[in-house]
């Protein structure tokens, strides 16, 4: 069987103890080969992040976001879900960037990490270092988050099956609009920030400016 690594990554949860054993063995693979070098876990925690300044990376759960929104009331949220394993994720990531820096006090942008499966040898602090990595070689100068609850568990609190993901707030707080593909509505390649995001926050901000 062939993959197709520009299609939408996909995660299909079960209840059944067979299926989920050969989810989370997957995802370990995944996850394996896409690290670039072994990790210490001993070091996990202290890792030279270039050139990026005040460059932070918090390990929460979504009741985390939850309240990230409803503090920064004002601004458009736009709130990322990624993971090292899904290559439409790492295609788009520096759009997120991007797009914090062309509206650095109208939009807070949250880049919200799923590299965590929940295997017990792999606690979510075990996955710092790769993703500072890779954020510092995206000058991700932005709210980073890595979640502290297994992907398996965490999509369907969400409703969600499948990565990457973007959920945009309004100015109040309220969940605009997410992004996602799971019914292929934005085609084989899914959703772009260019195409899709971005017009809708710059929508956002003029509507909402015109409320005020």
């Amino acid at each position: 069987m062939k993959f197709n690594l520009r299609q939408t990554f996909t995660i299909f949860f079960q209840k059944k103890r067979i299926l989920h054993a050969l989810i989370t063995a997957t995802l370990f693979i995944l996850h394996s080969g896409c690290q670039p070098e072994t990790l210490d876990q001993k070091g996990a925690g202290t890792v030279n992040t270039g050139s990026v300044e005040n460059l932070s990376l918090k390990i929460a759960d979504w009741r985390f976001v939850e309240q990230l929104v409803a503090d920064n009331q004002g601004k458009i949220v736009v709130v990322d879900l990624w993971s090292t394993s899904c290559p439409p994720c790492l295609r788009e990531f520096p759009e997120l960037v991007a797009l914090q820096k062309l509206y650095p006090k109208e939009v807070l942008c949250v880049s919200f990490n799923c590299d965590y499966f929940g295997g017990k040898n792999y606690p979510p602090e075990y996955y710092r270092k790769p993703v500072e990595k890779f954020l510092a070689e995206q000058k991700a100068s932005m709210t980073n988050i890595i979640s502290n609850v297994p992907a398996e568990e965490l999509f369907p609190t969400l409703d969600l099956a499948s990565m990457p993901a973007t959920y945009v707030y309004d100015r109040q707080g309220k969940l605009a609009k997410r992004f996602d593909n799971e019914r292929r509505e934005y085609g084989k390649e899914g959703y772009t920030y260019k195409r899709d995001v971005i017009p809708l926050v710059e929508s956002l901000l003029k509507t909402d400016t015109l409320k005020q």
